[in-house]
């Protein structure tokens, strides 16, 4: 018979029991399996909104997914991206739908203005558009500007009126080009009333620190492409 001492059979029960180490260790693993297949769901869903926005845009698919393989933007900001050109068929090849990181962990998407041009000439009663600014100025700009937006199916014209005063921001693309802020400004203000396309002027911002999306209405705020603004990417409606 053999005779186990009490030392020897601590011993055992030692090897046998967890250590904090191991326990350390398997939930490590643990973690990296949910992270896998997390990311493994994300993937096949952002594959699937890449062929269904391809579809419906009418482009190339191999094309437009490498473009959305090649965007060096989280996961997360691509799919949301995704969803609002599914909306609203908006193609963010051609700016349509913009996006920037205003911290490490804060992305806003948001519709520039060629995507609100974009959707204006969608409008199968848009018959033209017109412009008009006042005589008084402050720091040689307008005070304000007025859009006129002519529908086919209606006896008058919508007509909107904006403030230089009530949209100007501290964004640096304000004193860079004041004009044309508030005569884009102007304009998706008018879009908003003459076509119901009210919503798209909401800037979805996206934290992910928590990946939470929430719904920031900004109507005034200046996000117009901020980044390519300074780049001269808004070329339209420019007088």
């Amino acid at each position: 018979m053999k005779t186990v001492s009490i030392m020897d059979l601590a011993e055992d029960l030692s090897d046998e029991l967890p250590t904090n180490e191991k326990r350390q260790e398997e939930k490590s693993k643990q973690k990296t399996l949910i992270i896998n297949k997390k990311q493994l769901d994300d993937s096949y869903e952002i594959e699937k909104l890449v062929a269904e926005v391809a579809n419906i845009l009418g482009v190339v698919t191999k094309e437009f997914a490498d473009w959305a393989q090649h965007t060096p933007i989280p996961n997360k900001v691509l799919e949301t991206i995704l969803i609002i050109a599914k909306r609203y068929k908006l193609n963010p090849l051609l700016g349509h739908i913009a996006w920037e990181s205003n911290t490490e962990n804060l992305w806003d998407i948001y519709i520039p203005i060629d995507g609100w041009i974009a959707l204006i000439h969608r409008e199968s009663s848009f018959e033209g558009l017109t412009f008009s600014e006042a005589t008084e100025t402050e720091a040689g700009i307008p005070i304000w500007m007025e859009c006129t937006i002519y529908r086919g199916d209606l006896t008058h014209p919508i007509t909107v009126r904006e403030y230089f005063a009530e949209l100007k921001t501290e964004h640096p693309v304000w004193t860079i080009m004041p004009r044309r802020m508030l005569r884009h400004k102007t304009l998706q203000q008018c879009a908003r009333l003459a076509f119901g396309i009210s919503e798209v002027i909401q800037i979805t911002s996206l934290n992910l620190a928590n990946t939470k999306l929430k719904r920031v209405i900004k109507n005034d705020q200046a996000h117009n492409n901020p980044k390519e603004v300074l780049r001269g990417k808004l070329a339209h409606c420019t007088g």
